[in-house]
């Protein structure tokens, strides 16, 4: 609104330090971008500032030597009513693609306590404006002063320096700097570990205006380096380069800047910054429990604890030329997911993974007779528009030869299955873990009423499942992502075989509200597992939202459950 031109290169600009803390194949040549724009034409002045806008990307993506291949436009953005007209911001929203060649060094915003200083890089090399910034706009107000990319080459030039930085390990975090500004930028890469802070003097930026420093959306970085020495290859290249602090073991933020010296309490401000989210949550989600995630987020932290202190190496899969690993099977139907992780899963831990579809058991193509490790996998069978899995069943139940494929399988004593998320539902509606129940337990909607995703802990009880008897004892990050997922068990609780339990009882940590807190189950034999998070999702570190930097594992341990798996399969043949 202020600048159009300025605007684009924002966009751009921001899409590009997203994207800059993953490491990238080609460096900035390896990135497409997708432009996205909405504009109200035929409207005074608006088709010049669609040009204007249009120019900018053009140039900007031109002298960075990145290409925008693809895009869409809305250009009428403008709605009549009786008592006027509405005309929307032209906006472009920049969405940014690259290839990673290694996932394991993608740069995360948290701070280290054991690391070096904290920099900051000014990309924009403008004056600090405030002009179109979140500052502006909680004032009501939209400036007139934005501030731009001043010079493309220099941008260009940090930007591959930083992916070499990165490439070599030697940058610890890093976040970029936009909506909210510097001050927004700093408080959340304190955020997610409660034990640290850190203690900056901007003083070196050479903005008296403490305001203007801390909410002008400049485009910009700050990162923190393993160790100081790399300053010098930043200096000598011609970046100007700030050291403006370090990290502290207080929760607490104390910024300089001249004369002026301030401290901010990082809790209280992480609360916040939580709040805006809590009121929005607070209209999705049922039973008040919006308030309970506001309240708990901070009284549940990721602890884990780990089945040894030595390294998890990737197993081998010992098998000589030509020889062939047990058989097992993915099982799936019209809108399942996941199992290509859960192939994946099964393979490394040395099975042979065949691709089964509900229709090869309806058709009679497949009667799962070489299979003896079965795995159900998640998603939404058939939209789950009957329900969790109820569609998926009912193949199962009313079809005469998928009924008896599944009924022979489980009868075998030679066979394993585990039924994951949606599999885990499947299992529970054909009452496959408690078959001697009276009354059969069943997977119902979550207490919030809503589908929740989320990386959170599980806690392993003692018990007897052949996959994952010799994990109990471990509390292990997992991802959870299921509308239906609560564990309703009409029983007490020693009627079941509880393999797992959420890390604590309350909501978000246990999404579901599930009898018990029961986030696995296994059948008395320990063969049969049916769990709701999603272990198969959860089997190497860089799967984790939170992975502990001390561990130098390959893969995690829930890796172990499918190793058991075949080991269980090999003592048995």
């Amino acid at each position: 609104m202020i600048d159009p031109s300025a605007g684009s290169k924002n966009s751009i600009a921001e899409a590009l330090t997203n994207i800059i803390w993953a490491p990238l194949k080609d460096g900035l040549k390896s990135v497409s971008l997708s432009a996205n724009w909405m504009w109200p034409c035929k409207n005074e002045g608006e088709d010049a500032r669609l040009y204007q806008a249009v120019q900018a990307v053009s140039d900007f993506s031109i002298a960075l030597g990145i290409n925008v291949p693809t895009g869409k436009d809305s250009l009428s953005m403008k709605q009549k009513y009786k008592d006027g007209d509405v005309i929307a911001p032209g906006t472009v929203v920049i969405s940014a693609a690259a290839s990673c060649n290694d996932i394991t060094k993608v740069v995360e915003p948290v701070f280290h306590k054991s690391g070096g200083s904290i920099y900051y890089i000014n990309l924009s090399r403008d004056a600090y404006k405030l002009g179109g910034s979140s500052f502006a706009q909680v004032r009501n107000s939209v400036g007139s002063e934005a501030p731009t990319i001043q010079n493309d080459e220099y941008f260009k030039s940090v930007f591959d320096l930083i992916q070499t930085l990165i490439q070599n390990e030697q940058i610890l975090a890093g976040h970029d700097v936009a909506s909210g500004g510097l001050i927004t930028t700093l408080l959340e890469m304190c955020f997610a570990d409660s034990h640290l802070g850190a203690e900056l003097d901007l003083t070196g930026l050479g903005e008296a205006d403490t305001i203007k420093l801390l909410f002008s959306e400049n485009a910009g970085l700050v990162f923190q380096l393993r160790d100081n020495l790399v300053e010098k290859l930043l200096v000598d290249a011609n970046i100007d380069v700030k050291k403006i602090g370090t990290v502290t073991d207080t929760r607490e933020l104390t910024i300089k800047n001249g004369g002026m010296e301030m401290g901010l309490n990082v809790d209280s401000l992480r609360d916040t910054w939580f709040k805006t989210s809590y009121l929005l949550d607070n209209k999705q989600t049922a039973k008040g429990l919006a308030k309970d995630r506001y309240k708990n987020y901070k009284n549940q932290p990721l602890n884990f604890k780990f089945p040894s202190t030595e390294s998890i190496k990737l197993p081998s899969r010992n098998l000589n030329e030509g020889q062939t690993g047990p058989k097992a099977a993915i099982l799936r139907e019209k809108g399942s997911n996941s199992e290509r992780e859960m192939a994946n899963a099964m393979y490394l831990a040395g099975f042979d993974v065949k691709d089964v579809h509900m229709t090869d058991l309806i058709t009679g193509r497949e009667t799962l007779e070489d299979i003896q490790f079965l795995g159900a996998v998640g998603g939404f069978s058939n939209s789950d528009v009957l329900g969790s899995a109820k569609g998926w069943a009912g193949a199962i139940k009313y079809n005469e030869k998928a009924n008896k494929v599944i009924k022979d399988f489980f009868a075998r004593p030679d066979t394993l299955s585990v039924g994951i998320c949606n599999g885990c539902q499947l299992f529970m509606e054909l009452d496959l873990i408690n078959p001697d129940h009276d009354v059969h337990g069943k997977m119902t909607y979550n207490d919030s009423h809503k589908h929740e995703s989320n990386f959170t802990s599980v806690k392993i009880q003692e018990n007897n499942s052949i996959m994952l008897s010799t994990l109990a004892g471990t509390t292990l990050g997992v991802w959870i992502s299921h509308g239906e997922g609560k564990f309703t068990l009409p029983k007490s609780e020693s009627e079941y075989a509880i393999v797992a339990k959420y890390g604590y009882e309350g909501y978000p940590a246990n999404p579901n509200g599930s009898d018990f807190n029961t986030a696995m189950l296994c059948d008395k034999t320990g063969r049969h597992l049916v769990t709701m998070p999603h272990i198969e999702r959860s089997t190497f570190p860089w799967n984790w939202a939170y992975y502990p930097s001390y561990r130098n594992d390959e893969v995690s341990p829930w890796l172990e459950a499918f190793v058991n798996a075949r080991k269980w399969i090999k003592n048995k043949g």
